[in-house]
């Protein structure tokens, strides 16, 4: 019999104990959208919102509920001649009581009471979600979270299958060995799937005997029409039936679709068995791993202390959003809407320093570096690791699927693809973002005003290749850069070494830059690393800026800029004392210097580059301040990715980094 003629079969039936289709709407079906629900398109009209498009009568309803034969005032709900022994429900739970009643309901095939409605749904070995998969199909989710989800959900549901049939021999139960792992494997699936809230049966269950969670309802007729992110629906519960009541407009001929709730394509697949492209509730899981003893979960900690309700909360909210996700904040900062605030905020403490970790702000909506001055570049670290996370996403995912047929052989490679390639798209998007903050830190020489921005951004946007993104997705990135304030709105906050002269007088960079030249010529015969250590090179930099600043002569002709800056590196890093005995892991090419150098030389270089505002005695080449300014070098760096769109270019570009100084600039 055609699919079609079965749900027409199943209406019927749920009709003979009082279910209802509106008279607007049909089942229908083509090869596009497969069995679904849609206004009739001879319908003289648009149906209007509070239509109650389906109504299932809660006789029909299964859940826990049928298979304890529960009663009350409000309601009772039959097992339909499948019945469990008592100990075997308290000893196994709610949920695999439902899983192991849906199979003893399938067994009983054309007898038994739901019979019209489960030959609708989809038969052992005919699952699309994951562990339904085959060697072949699987290779398609290579580089995804899934085969690890699989995983997981695998061993659980086998551990549980094997308590529920073990305790079941125990108590003698007839007919076990038809309770089958493919058959529980269909059942935890279907109502994976297809179930609803327990709050569906609101109206016939004693609050009392209604768990927020454990118990959930599979709904015949309700669970037909499909999913659409974002369709205005709602599941209402009344005292003889559940209802699906339309809250938006539909036309004649459009379909009636269900919302599952935002989920992307990652739940939509593991759950249900499908994908949807371009689904614009998409975004990507993200797992830290953080240790126990990380600055975050220390943080953590110190959260679930002062506030214990946060404890109840076990996501940890880290995502990232495509751009098209709609269900954000209009307040949100332009990166916490590609990047969730707990994702943002739990990088940026662990690629925050000790000093910017001192400001932590816990509150019980979330931990974060407050954003005054000095702390951009914690979000400036985050955004460059993040920007290297996704360059490495990309690889990995394009690497895995280099081998793969060029298209799918079946409608699960089909769904898998959808996934894969939707991961990739979000990925760069995300990366394309990112990467726009780091380059207006790394911009010197422009504003903030719209003249400023416009040309950095063209020039940004002219680096992803032609093609590379549909029209409509380049658009919605340049709509997510200029339509939301970012939350490091100044420019120019990133200096390479060579450009940190810049922040000085003109008639001061000259010299000064010929300084360092002379004392990184002597030094590197000595000591050949130091020439390519980046912190060695920027303590020797910090050094002549620091002198420079504690300058009687000099200090009235530098700006503001910089003369806060060196003042809050002296407040936030003590000044030296004297040589520290027990030196850090790296500090080999600082403390090789200060053997190398003595006063007389420190001198000679000054005079030699003519920096006349600098003295000898002002100790900028001693031992102490050498390690001082390597210890603040250390701390104020940010390591970049250099050239991170190559990625969109090539799929093997290298991941080569650069080092940058972080300049706050108010």
């Amino acid at each position: 019999m055609h699919s079609l003629d079965l749900h027409k079969e199943l209406e019927r039936w749920s009709a003979s104990y009082g279910g209802h289709i509106d008279d607007s709407v049909c089942i229908a079906h083509d090869a596009e959208r497969g069995i679904h629900m849609q206004v009739k398109a001879d319908w003289p009209k648009t149906v209007e919102p509070e239509t109650r498009a389906i109504s299932t009568p809660l006789g029909i309803t299964m859940s826990y509920y049928n298979a304890i034969e529960y009663k009350s005032a409000k309601g009772s709900f039959s097992n339909h001649d499948v019945a469990f022994p008592r100990a075997f429900i308290d000893a196994v739970g709610t949920e695999e009581t439902f899983a192991f009643f849906l199979m003893g309901q399938f067994l009983r095939g054309p007898d038994g009471f739901w019979y019209p409605y489960l030959r609708t749904l989809p038969q052992p070995g005919q699952l699309n979600t994951p562990l339904c998969f085959a060697e072949e199909d699987v290779a398609w989710l290579d580089g995804t979270g899934i085969p690890e989800a699989s995983f997981f959900r695998y061993n659980i549901w086998d551990e549980k299958y094997d308590h529920c049939i073990t305790k079941l021999e125990e108590l003698g139960f007839a007919g076990v060995k038809d309770y089958t792992w493919e058959l529980y494997l269909w059942a935890s699936t279907i109502i994976t799937s297809r179930a609803f809230s327990v709050k569906v049966l609101a109206e016939s269950v004693e609050p009392s005997d209604l768990p927020e969670t454990g118990i959930s309802v599979l709904l015949p007729l309700i669970d037909l029409p499909n999913h659409r992110p974002l369709a205005k629906v709602e599941w209402r519960a009344g005292e003889k039936d559940v209802g699906l009541v339309l809250r938006e407009h539909v036309r004649p001929g459009e379909e009636i679709s269900n919302n599952y709730g935002p989920r992307n394509n990652e739940q939509l697949l593991m759950n249900y068995g499908f994908c949807i492209p371009n689904n614009p509730t998409d975004y990507r899981i993200i797992k830290l791993g953080v240790d126990s003893d990380s600055p975050v979960s220390k943080a953590k900690a110190r959260q679930i202390e002062m506030f214990p309700e946060v404890a109840k909360n076990t996501d940890d909210h880290y995502y990232i959003f495509n751009v098209f996700y709609p269900l954000l904040s209009p307040y949100r900062p332009m990166e916490h809407s590609i990047f969730s605030p707990a994702l943002f905020n739990a990088l940026a403490i662990m690629h925050g320093n000790e000093r910017e970790r001192k400001s932590l702000v816990i509150d019980e909506t979330g931990i974060s570096i407050p954003q005054t001055y000095g702390n951009g570049r914690s979000s400036l670290a985050a955004l460059a690791q993040i920007s290297v996370e996704l360059i490495a996403h990309i690889m990995m995912l394009q690497e895995s699927g280099k081998d793969l047929p060029s298209q799918p052989q079946n409608i699960k490679q089909m769904f898998a693809k959808t996934y894969r390639d939707g991961l990739i798209s979000l990925d760069k998007t995300a990366l394309v973002i990112a990467t726009w903050t780091i380059t207006r830190a790394r911009e010197l020489n422009r504003g903030e005003d719209w003249l400023g921005v416009k040309p950095m951004l063209e020039e940004h946007l002219a680096l992803i290749p032609d093609g590379q993104f549909p029209e409509h997705i380049l658009s919605q990135i340049q709509v997510r850069i200029l339509e939301r304030p970012s939350l490091l709105p100044k420019n120019g906050q990133l200096y390479r070494i060579g450009e940190l002269y810049s922040l000085l007088p003109e008639e001061m960079q000259g010299p000064s830059q010929a300084c360092f030249s002379a004392v990184l010529g002597y030094a590197s015969q000595h000591i050949p690393g130091l020439g390519t250590d980046p912190q060695g090179l920027f303590s020797l930099v910090l050094g002549i800026l620091v002198a420079t600043s504690g300058s009687p002569q000099a200090r009235p002709r530098l700006s503001p800029r910089l003369t806060k800056w060196i003042d809050f590196l002296l407040e936030q890093y003590p000044s030296p004392t004297g040589i520290d005995r027990n030196p850090e892991e790296g500090r080999e090419n600082i403390d090789a210097l200060a053997q190398v150098v003595n006063h007389e030389m420190a001198g000679a270089w000054l005079n030699g580059a003519q920096v006349a505002w600098i003295s000898a005695e002002s100790g900028w080449m001693e031992p102490g301040w050498l390690q001082w300014a390597w210890r603040v070098a250390k701390e104020e760096m940010v390591m970049l990715p250099l050239e991170p769109l190559q990625v969109l270019v090539t799929n093997s570009p290298k991941i080569l980094k650069q080092a940058v100084m972080y300049v706050p600039k108010e």
